[in-house]
């Protein structure tokens, strides 16, 4: 059997620096390359591109807005974990993204809702009840 030499203390060193450098470059690189992947497999996306999601407002405890375009309708929805409810529907002509809201027509329907959400997540018996 051949004999084996003993490492050196520098060789031991070097061997460490270049494993740890591996591991620097290679962890994040994991990291991003599964979070992209995870994002593709999860995301359901629509087969013929009549749904899209205009517009999300996160209101904390996975509570969430999410103003949706369904072929020529307009939705606002309430998500939370328990349950996804209709808020506001409307024609996507009546409500024109972009533009200033007005005291009349789509909008103000729109501020009536999410003040009747709000009361309704607070729990002060005055929430969504028709």
């Amino acid at each position: 059997m051949a004999e084996v030499d003993p490492l050196s203390s520098w060789d031991m060193v070097l061997y460490a620096s270049r494993v740890l450098l591996a591991l620097v470059a290679i962890i994040p690189l994991l990291y991003y390359g599964l979070r992209i992947i995870g994002r593709r497999v999860t995301v359901s996306r629509s087969v013929n591109g009549h749904i899209e999601i205009l517009d999300v407002l996160h209101l904390g405890g996975g509570n969430q807005l999410l103003l949706a375009r369904i072929a020529s309708r307009v939705l606002l929805l309430s998500v939370s974990k328990e349950r996804t409810s209709l808020l506001w529907e409307g024609p996507e002509e009546e409500f024109e993204l972009g533009a200033s809201p007005t005291a009349e027509g789509p909008a103000s329907d729109l501020r009536h809702w999410v003040e009747r959400w709000r009361r309704g997540q607070r729990g002060d018996g005055q929430g969504d009840d028709g």
